[in-house]
């Protein structure tokens, strides 16, 4: 590098792609763009051309139902972990305080339960379908706002809450004012914090004009759950999932339509009769064709219909249609386009497809623990902290300030408030292998079976209890199986061989001798 900052005349420079010194990199420009300025004056059109092919192409209302359904399931569910410590109580006295946990938490699954179906301050959905819409909005459009609304004790509620969910053109990106701290629509303190989101009374787009709706409201950062994810560290907008597979979406939609339409007029168009016909002023006229003169814009018009043969005059002549087939890399081409639009979504093309035929099982558990490794990942990271853990914390204090709910005494609010988050479970691919497996870590000492109940989207104390019950019921009517805990049982292997019974002895003939 010469002192002035640039290379030499025969110094190559220390990457190709860098300071357009390569052959293939002179064209390639890029701007400099921060994790704010990139999205903010493309926000509204990457929104609205998602929602476009959401509308309008089956592959991306594919890949949105297919992240939805995959994220949320039937419902990313809470399970109360409120406990009192009992390390320094005698075992009589740390009995009681385990039974009255196990009571109250019992109260709050139960208390929840019954809350989750006016959860919604419009009425159409219950919580797990809040789950379901604004996991949904943050695919398809990038973020998603969800107010915490708090009713009065006389709206007669279990808990006086009530959540309400809005697209991100609620909030306006480009409302940005340095000097009062406002970035994008949020409001920040003096240290960078986020205090609250200006918000439009309603959605901009629906062109409900009244006094005050497009007068932005300041909420505070308290009452909103943000749901985004983000791509950069200080990035504070959420970008639609499909943004990388826009393009590729449009000209695939766009090459099928054409091809469907190229196949359509192959099908109608039997043949050609080649011919002129002249009428009495020597100009083109109508013929056995049914072809009517030009018009004033010298456009004529043929009618067509399927399967169409003309009876032939002297001098006509007709030749068949035939044109040319897709070929033979018609498939691999879509297949390689949809495999684009997956990587752009981080999807499994056989989910994106249907297409399941170039896997067998093994390669295809390999495929769904990686994706499922992300879904995961989303499910922890944007769905439970951005939105599950607010909402929770609300309704937790709402619940203890109404009466709701009665802790045991001694019980912090912070200890009344444990929860563990538990997304629907993942269905087995091999039933009979997946769960011996998880029962020899549990008999190994690998895992708990509280953590085995957990992954698969249940409570543990919810099962002992409904097994208790099950085997009092039994014991009531005197029966036994071998679902029954107390019994020790060991599982059967598949693969060991199952002894065949002894051939029964012939019976002695009546009168004589066996022999």
């Amino acid at each position: 590098m010469d002192l002035d900052g640039g290379y030499g005349r025969d110094e190559a420079p220390a990457y190709d792609v860098a300071n357009g010194q390569g052959r293939r990199s002179r064209t390639w420009r890029v701007g400099f763009y921060g994790p704010k300025t990139a999205i903010i004056y493309a926000l509204d059109e990457l929104r609205r051309k998602s929602r476009d092919q959401v509308r309008r192409n089956p592959y991306a209302g594919s890949a949105v139902n297919k992240l939805t359904s995959n994220i949320v399931g039937t419902g990313i569910t809470p399970r109360s972990m409120a406990a009192r410590p009992t390390g320094n109580l005698s075992k009589a006295e740390a009995k009681r305080v385990k039974k009255e946990d196990a009571a109250y938490r019992a109260a709050v699954q139960s208390l929840w339960l019954e809350w989750t179906d006016v959860a919604d301050s419009v009425g159409a959905h219950d919580f797990y379908g809040l789950q379901n819409l604004a996991a949904r909005g943050m695919v398809e459009g990038g973020e998603t706002f969800t107010r915490l609304r708090t009713r009065l004790p006389s709206d007669g509620l279990p808990v006086p809450l009530q959540l309400q969910v809005m697209e991100g053109e609620h909030c306006p990106h480009l409302n940005t004012d340095p000097t009062n701290r406002i970035r994008q629509g949020v409001q920040y303190d003096a240290i960078g914090k986020r205090t609250g989101f200006w918000l439009y009374r309603e959605h901009p787009g629906d062109g409900i004009i009244t006094g005050d709706s497009f007068v932005p409201v300041l909420v505070p950062a308290a009452d909103i759950c943000h749901l985004f994810r983000a791509a950069r560290p200080g990035q504070e907008r959420g970008e639609p999932w499909l943004t990388r597979a826009l393009r590729i979406l449009y000209d695939l939609d766009g090459y099928l339509d054409a091809e469907l339409m190229r196949k359509k007029n192959a099908a109608r168009l039997v043949g050609f009769i080649k011919k002129t016909l002249q009428d009495e002023s020597g100009e083109p006229g109508s013929g056995p064709f049914g072809a009517d003169a030009p018009d004033d814009d010298g456009v004529g018009t043929v009618e067509f219909e399927p399967a169409t043969l003309q009876v032939l005059a002297d001098g006509e002549d007709i030749v068949f249609s035939n044109p040319p087939d897709v070929g033979p890399n018609f498939e691999i081409f879509v297949r390689e386009a949809k495999r684009q639009v997956a990587s752009a979504l981080d999807l499994l093309y056989e989910l994106l497809s249907g297409d399941y035929s170039q896997l067998n099982d093994r390669t295809l558990r390999a495929a769904l623990n990686d994706f499922r490794r992300s879904v995961e990942g989303w499910q922890h990271h944007l769905m439970v902290f951005q939105f599950c853990r607010p909402v929770w914390n609300r309704w937790i204090d709402l619940a203890l300030l109404s009466g709701a709910l009665q802790p045991p005494p001694g019980m912090t609010r912070a200890q009344a408030a444990m929860v563990k988050w538990i997304p629907q479970a993942w269905p087995y691919i091999h039933p009979v292998q997946d769960v011996q497996g998880k029962a020899m870590e549990v008999q190994a000492g690998f895992s708990s079976r509280s953590q085995k109940v957990a992954e698969g989207g249940y409570d543990a104390e919810v099962i002992d209890a409904e097994n208790k019950a099950d085997n009092d019921r039994a014991d009531d009517l005197s029966l036994s199986y071998t679902s029954d805990g107390r019994r020790a049982t060991k599982l059967a292997d598949p693969a060991d061989p199952v002894e065949e019974p002894p051939p029964n002895p012939p019976k002695p003939k009546p009168g004589g001798d066996q022999q």
